[in-house]
């Protein structure tokens, strides 16, 4: 049996989502890595510098990889921006719990955004962010 073409949409768009977010998230990792091991700062403000690093780039792969059939619109940049304050208290503040209260290395921070935030954006972005518009009724 055929998978309804749907289906493989979707299959696609997970594909190039996980290649992207896979990408994006070694970014974030070597910059934490780096920031705790090359600079005296803490996990989670090396947590915060990599966030700011990989925000760009993230916004970036993903308007032009993972939903890149997604037609854009002017309040795209604003619901990314929205979507991304969650996920920077998800991430900054799973590193903070981790380490600083929890008393774990810094890795099972980075391992805990690899696991939360990639579902959690899946999400937003497939259903806020990059969303397919509503069609616009032009006046005659």
């Amino acid at each position: 049996m055929r998978p309804e073409p749907d289906s493989v949409g979707m299959l696609i768009r997970l594909v190039r989502y996980g290649c992207v977010g896979v990408a994006i998230s070694l970014l974030y990792s070597c910059a934490v890595i780096v920031g705790v091991r090359a600079w005296p700062i803490s996990p989670t403000v090396a947590s915060i510098v990599a966030f700011a690093i990989t925000l760009p780039a993230g916004y970036l792969a993903h308007g032009k990889v993972s939903f890149a059939d997604r037609p854009f619109d002017t309040f795209q940049p604003l619901r990314f921006a929205i979507s991304t304050m969650t996920s920077f208290g998800v991430a900054v503040g799973g590193m903070y719990w981790i380490t600083e209260i929890a008393g774990y290395n810094y890795l099972f921070g980075i391992a805990w955004n690899w696991v939360i935030i990639p579902a959690m954006n899946l999400c937003s972005y497939m259903f806020w962010v990059f969303r397919h518009g509503r069609a616009r009724t032009e006046a005659a």
